[in-house]
């Protein structure tokens, strides 16, 4: 009988933080062998960024149909904190990252990409969208998958599907446990609740009374979208302008950010088009005319 593929709900991504550091002193001094006189502040703070930014730009959902929806895409930092790749983070979390550090030869912890799924996936076809992410961004990626016996290991994924495999110590998170640890920070201790709508390419961050109210935001967005995307794309043709993508969990933002109270209720799911249509445009005027509040604390 066939053994059984292991599934996962999450792909994790780990990031060498030793080896960009070190590997972009490298690159600073050959730069310096050949004359430039210019170099970053910190280069070792930098080198983190360089290395963080591809995963920060790319838009998960379009990398391969087979591996969807994903829930957002999150970087996971020592010590359990955790963003989401469009956040601002602050630099002190890469300052206390390299704090300590003494040399260019010390080791760092890593840090890792984490991609909740909507459900648990045969490790096949994680490691073909992984195969795939790695030939769109141009580098080879490490990432950490239940192997055949149980056990976590480490592969190394490239445009060629080439990969080395190295047994993990763990335990490291499921899809669940990260979103889980992102959403501790999207609410409020009176239990309001956040998320983040794209609209015609600007982020509004939305508040809601409670998570559960936010959740179902996010699902029906979800929905729409899907549909729009079956519809052939078109959103703006279609009456649902500026819905490009749905709307995530978002932290819980400063008391000096812009956030629109969202009481707009959304219909339920098996609606109209036409009642889609009328939801769509009442949450645009209510984002479009909200004024912006001082948030309570």
């Amino acid at each position: 009988m066939m053994a059984q593929q292991p599934t996962d709900d999450v792909i994790r991504i780990r990031i060498d933080t030793t080896e960009a550091v070190n590997a972009f002193h490298r690159l600073l001094q050959q730069q310096a062998a050949e004359g430039e006189t210019s170099a970053p502040a910190n280069p070792a703070a930098t080198a983190i960024w360089r290395e963080l930014a591809p995963f920060r730009l790319v838009e998960y959902a379009y990398i391969d149909s087979s591996i969807a929806p994903i829930d957002g895409a999150y970087i996971g930092f020592p010590k359990g904190a955790i963003y989401a790749v469009e956040e601002d983070i602050p630099d002190q979390i890469v300052n206390d990252l390299l704090s300590g550090r003494e040399g260019h030869s010390a080791a760092l912890p890593p840090l890792y990409v984490y991609l909740p799924l909507q459900h648990a996936y045969e490790i096949t076809a994680i490691e073909a969208f992984l195969t795939v992410l790695s030939a769109h961004i141009g580098r080879s990626i490490t990432a950490i998958l239940p192997g055949r016996d149980g056990e976590m290991v480490g592969r190394v994924f490239d445009s060629e599907q080439t990969g080395a495999v190295a047994v993990e110590a763990g335990p490291y998170p499921s899809g669940q446990d990260v979103l889980d640890c992102f959403a501790a920070r999207s609410r409020r201790p009176d239990g309001r609740a956040y998320a983040a709508l794209t609209l015609s390419f600007a982020r509004h961050v939305l508040e809601f009374p409670d998570a559960s109210a936010r959740d179902a935001f996010i699902v029906w967005t979800r929905t729409l979208c899907d549909w729009i995307f079956a519809q052939g794309g078109d959103a703006d043709a279609l009456g649902f302008a500026g819905a490009y993508r749905p709307a995530e969990i978002a932290p819980a933002p400063a008391e000096t950010d812009t956030v629109v109270s969202l009481t707009t209720p959304v219909p339920p799911l098996q609606v109209s088009a036409d009642a889609m249509r009328a939801a769509w445009r009442a949450i645009r005027d209510a984002i479009e005319t909200a004024p912006s509040p001082r948030l309570g604390v």
